[in-house]
């Protein structure tokens, strides 16, 4: 019976190691965000919940680990960076499920910069408890976003890349200093 048992639980971990495998996407991909005028490149890199978002030619850059539940916004060129615990709202919205989703309504499909997107009208709760309708084009071929749209700004993913994203793109350098005089910037 014990030997069944622990054939049995094995094969579960075995199993869920596998599934949780097959889930854990890595990706690179060039982001655009545009907020009323103003329009900024960036890249996003994912690897399961650990995600890095740099900011164009900015020396600022965020890195976000699930796996540490911290967060940390990094400027390369003062060489110091600023932890925080990682809260919902430090995320980047790069699932399908949105942070502070209430409600979601299906809009049907649309292609956007070549990817085939299920397109979808999201409630979520936003600061101060206030409700927003963000419309959300999802790639199931990627299992990423390739567009987020608010009332007031987009962002936009292409050249979106499934393969091998290297840990160090999640790690912070040797060298670098904490700076406890800041407050870190939240990601939208």
């Amino acid at each position: 019976m014990k030997r069944s048992a622990m054939v049995l639980a094995s094969a579960l971990f075995f199993l869920l190691t596998v599934v949780a495998g097959a889930y854990a996407v890595e990706i690179t991909a060039d982001m655009v965000t545009k907020e009323g005028k103003v329009t900024r490149n960036g890249k996003m890199y994912v690897k399961g919940n650990k995600y890095r978002v740099e900011k164009g030619s900015s020396p600022m850059f965020v890195i976000v680990r699930g796996d540490k539940n911290k967060f940390w916004q990094v400027n390369s060129a003062e060489r110091t960076y600023i932890e925080a615990a990682l809260t919902p709202d430090m995320r980047p919205n790069v699932e399908e499920k949105l942070n502070g989703e209430t409600a979601r309504k299906a809009m049907g499909t649309e292609t956007i910069n070549g990817y085939a997107a299920k397109k979808s009208q999201v409630t979520v709760k936003g600061p101060k408890g206030k409700a927003e309708t963000v419309t959300q084009w999802f790639s199931t071929e990627y299992s990423f976003p390739v567009k987020l749209a608010g009332e007031k700004w987009t962002v936009e993913y292409k050249n979106i890349k499934k393969g091998s994203v290297p840990d160090s793109m999640f790690e912070l350098t040797k060298g670098l200093v904490i700076d406890t005089t800041e407050v870190p910037d939240v990601l939208h």
